[in-house]
């Protein structure tokens, strides 16, 4: 995919911006290669599932990662430490993963798109402590359809568009085969399949701490903060609704935690 002629000039126009220092905006660059497409900024080279996922680094590498890290709660509903483990439903490009690295955190990152998944694989797979799978997260194990629409971000159960068969996995059922005594955040941004993930936490709910919530209207054009809450508030979690920039996330943050 090529940017279109208007995307074009707005990302010329960056580099003009940046060159002349104006502001905060950052030198952004984008290379097409045999291998898929890659955003240059700050000396890093992310690998990309579309063009036009440039401007989400107007401000720079650094400044994407602090963005993540405020909209997903962590510092202020969830600290993350070397002793930490983070599960991350719907990874991406595997942007949190850096967000994890930072604190030296363990991270679960699951991304079922293949496309996408080839993106995580090539940004986050050189962290030692990320670990990354290419499942479904949903409420039950099997196999499910899974459509894809990678150019927008909204691979879903529940999007328009191409299908294909995915093994689907539960985090009751991973936290057991991979011996997890505690989970510090669930982070999850599953494109309207967010009540799904949380019922298939069974009685893993016991280890988990914090859950961040992405709701917005991504489920047939509704958001599920309400589903979410219901079924946080149920497990013991206190639940926090905010609006954090563009995001519509639910919280639920344990009284200990």
């Amino acid at each position: 995919m090529q940017l279109p002629p208007v995307q074009r000039l707005k990302l010329l126009r960056q580099r003009a911006l940046a060159a002349l220092r104006i502001g905060e905006n950052a030198d952004v660059r984008l290379e097409h290669g045999s291998d898929g497409v890659f955003v240059l900024v700050d000396g890093e080279r992310i690998a990309v599932p579309s063009p036009l996922r440039w401007k989400l680094y107007r401000k720079g590498w650094t400044a994407r990662l602090d963005r993540l890290e405020c909209e997903y709660g962590v510092g202020r509903h969830v600290i993350l430490g070397p002793e930490s483990i983070v599960i991350d439903v719907g990874a991406n490009a595997g942007e949190f993963a850096h967000v994890c690295a930072r604190s030296g955190a363990e991270i679960f990152c699951f991304e079922p798109d293949p496309e996408v998944f080839s993106c995580l694989m090539k940004n986050a797979g050189p962290l030692s402590r990320a670990h990354l799978f290419d499942d479904v997260v949903w409420k039950e194990g099997g196999a499910i359809e899974f459509a894809l629409a990678p150019a927008r971000a909204d691979s879903s159960v529940f999007a328009d568009g191409p299908k294909i068969s995915r093994r689907a996995t539960t985090i009751e059922s991973f936290a057991r085969t991979h011996g997890l005594t505690r989970i510090d955040l669930v982070k999850c941004d599953a494109e309207g399949a967010e009540p799904e993930v949380l019922e298939g936490i069974g009685a893993a709910f016991s280890l988990v701490r914090a859950v961040a919530l992405d709701t917005g209207a991504e489920r047939r054009g509704a958001r599920t903060n309400i589903e979410c809450a219901e079924i946080l508030r149920q497990k013991g979690f206190r639940v926090f609704d905010e609006a954090i920039g563009t995001r519509q996330m639910t919280f639920g943050v344990r009284d200990n935690a």
